[in-house]
């Protein structure tokens, strides 16, 4: 029983020594990159970098170097504002006239983290009456559920509103939707201009637009093409109400739902992912800019008000594990533990193996020093097989375990 008891505190050490060795290690030692901003000037037609670190450098791709005043103007349609007071807004761009009232419409920032994805999700949304005549919206006495029907309860006494569960499932039911709900998406806030309701995929992978106008319910389907099927549904709320969202596909592609018509359109950019990088989307009068960001790697892919790509940009720098303290971190560590991921808003056990062997030379060190230590007590070897084995698979967190509860002091 005291050997069961000793190894059972040596696996609980372990395992907290998977967590807080290399957490430490990585706050003494990383050195963090910092991926550029990147913005597309529609003067120059071309990507303008900024950089920040001990002194902040603004660059364009071909790597000439910008004072701030010169690299406001080459972004006019960011810096408004600015080149407004110092009297250096050009009056067109491009045969167009800079019109103010059009700069601020079509201006539009998007941006979506893969923390935000792999979170919990809400089961019960409040559904916003979309006319009430009201300038502000005004939050509702009831919120819903999409499980084997469209269900509206009462937060005040927790009762189901029969009448309106009724209502809204029937309109449901006849407009083809498969109960349940496998994603319901939209802005459950009242901060935004108006309430355009939910885009919800239904069991059978179909997307629909379910919203309240004037007490009752307004459902419309969007046709899909076959096999199409979505990761993740990002509503906005943007001045110039061309399209209800982004949607994210499980290809890779991202898609906008035009308002009114429902019609589904196809950006033409490539690899975006929002599970694993970070996606932001700047519109402006002229351009889509669509960046993504991961480990290592930055692209920037810059689309025309059709949507058609029209310049593109890439960066590439060494990851973690390429860089000099990742590549001591995986000869000291066979593993790491988390308890918390970047990628994840859950606390959990985030378990994160080794890319490379290299830690077995540590670990032959350490069982090699363990046998000397068990060669100095005079204590028998065959006892010590275990500890030795528990060295050669978790490396020095087995190391500093075993020699934490020795089993002498068990004795």
């Amino acid at each position: 029983m005291v050997k069961l008891s000793r190894y059972f505190l040596v696996i609980i050490a372990i395992i907290g020594f998977g967590i807080a060795l290399p957490k430490l290690y990585w706050v003494a030692f990383a050195q963090p990159i910092r991926a550029p901003f990147i913005q597309y000037s529609c003067i120059d037609h071309d990507f303008m970098l900024l950089r920040s670190g001990d002194e902040v450098t603004r660059t364009n791709s071909k790597g000439d170097t910008f004072t701030r005043e010169e690299y406001e103007n080459k972004l006019p349609l960011m810096y408004t504002r600015q080149l407004l007071m110092n009297n250096t807004m050009p009056d067109s761009i491009d045969g167009v006239e800079m019109d103010m009232h059009d700069i601020s419409n079509n201006r539009s920032t998007f941006r979506v983290r893969p923390k935000e994805i792999h979170a919990p999700l809400p089961t019960l949304f409040p559904l916003f009456e979309s006319q009430s005549g009201r300038a502000n919206l005004e939050m509702p006495k009831d919120f819903f559920r999409i499980t084997w029907r469209m269900e509206f309860i009462d937060a005040e006494s927790n009762k189901v509103d029969e009448e309106k569960s009724r209502m809204f499932s029937a309109v449901l039911y006849k407009r083809g939707f498969k109960f349940p709900a496998k994603s319901i998406n939209g802005l459950p806030t009242t901060r935004k201009s108006c309430d355009e309701g939910y885009l919800v995929i239904d069991s059978a992978d179909q997307l629909f637009h379910i919203k309240l106008v004037k007490g009752l319910p307004f459902v419309e389907k969007a046709e899909l093409p076959e096999g199409l099927k979505f990761r993740s549904i990002n509503c906005v709320d943007f001045k110039d109400k061309f399209y209800y969202a982004y949607l994210f596909s499980t290809d890779n592609h991202v898609y906008v739902l035009t308002q009114y018509d429902y019609q589904l359109v196809k950006l033409d950019v490539e690899n975006i992912n929002p599970e694993e990088n970070e996606i932001r989307i700047y519109g402006d009068l002229f351009n889509y800019n669509v960046i993504s960001t991961g480990e290592g790697e930055i692209t920037s892919q810059v689309l025309d008000k059709d949507y058609n790509k029209v310049n593109e940009y890439n960066e590439i720098w060494p990851v973690r594990d390429e860089r000099k303290e990742g590549k001591v971190a995986q000869l000291l560590f066979p593993a790491q533990l988390k308890m918390t991921n970047s990628n994840s808003s859950y606390v959990r056990f985030f378990f994160e193996a080794n890319k490379s062997f290299n830690w077995i030379f540590l670990s032959l060190l350490l069982m090699a020093t363990q046998f000397m230590i068990i060669r100095k007590r005079k204590e028998n070897i065959k006892n010590q097989l275990v500890d030795l084995g528990i060295i050669a698979v978790t490396g020095i967190f087995g190391f500093i375990a075993v020699n934490f509860f020795p089993n002498k002091f068990f004795k």
